[in-house]
């Protein structure tokens, strides 16, 4: 064998020392696929098209499937509302509370505990047509003011969840015209009352 021949095949067999296999390829030592002087990768005689690597003969990396989106939380149950309302009546040029007013009041505070907690507390006092407008307005306040206190202190309402506003005259529920004395002041009754609106929120 001529000198050149040997140099030939120890050359080849140290090429072939420098290249391992990898499923079709050959790749050099530190792991790369052997691409050749055209960039192509290098196939071994048994590579076939299923054998195609990322990078080499036209294949492509698989996107990976998008991430599952969350699942929505569920909405959180509406949350029920509802009111309860009643008058409390006064006696003539009175804003205290007398047993049968009181009574009313823990009626009502007693029926709204039973369908859930209140909310809110809006009190609206009212006079009758008898005396000043002026003096009618500060005792339709005054009306008002005793039914908070008095949920304050009896039903646990808080102070800051009532609201508390005066009519006066202006409002009444009853005219009684024509009347004068014992009987328009009978008549006039209805009219001296304080208004109470309850807003719940359900159970």
């Amino acid at each position: 064998m001529e000198i050149r021949d040997i140099r030939y095949l120890a050359l080849a067999a140290g090429l072939v020392g420098a290249m391992q296999v990898q499923a079709g390829y050959w790749n050099a030592a530190a792991g790369d696929v052997w691409r050749s002087g055209a960039g192509e990768c290098v196939h071994t005689g048994y590579w076939n098209p299923e054998m195609a690597i990322v990078g080499c003969d036209g294949k492509v990396a698989e996107q990976a499937a998008p991430a599952a989106m969350p699942a929505p939380k569920a909405a959180p149950a509406p949350v029920a509302m509802m009111a309860l309302d009643t008058k409390v009546n006064f006696a003539f040029d009175r804003a205290d509370l007398d047993a049968t007013a009181t009574a009313a009041i823990d009626a009502l505070v007693q029926q709204a505990k039973s369908k859930g907690s209140i909310k809110s507390v809006r009190l609206t006092g009212h006079a009758d047509r008898v005396g000043t407008e002026d003096y009618n307005m500060d005792l339709s306040l005054r009306r008002a003011s005793a039914v908070g206190d008095y949920l304050v202190q009896n039903a646990g309402v808080p102070a800051q969840a009532i609201e508390i506003s005066g009519r006066g005259e202006s409002e009444p529920l009853v005219g009684c015209e024509g009347m004068f004395g014992a009987a328009a002041l009978n008549c006039l009754a209805p009219n001296r009352r304080v208004e109470v609106l309850l807003d719940l929120m359900g159970k």
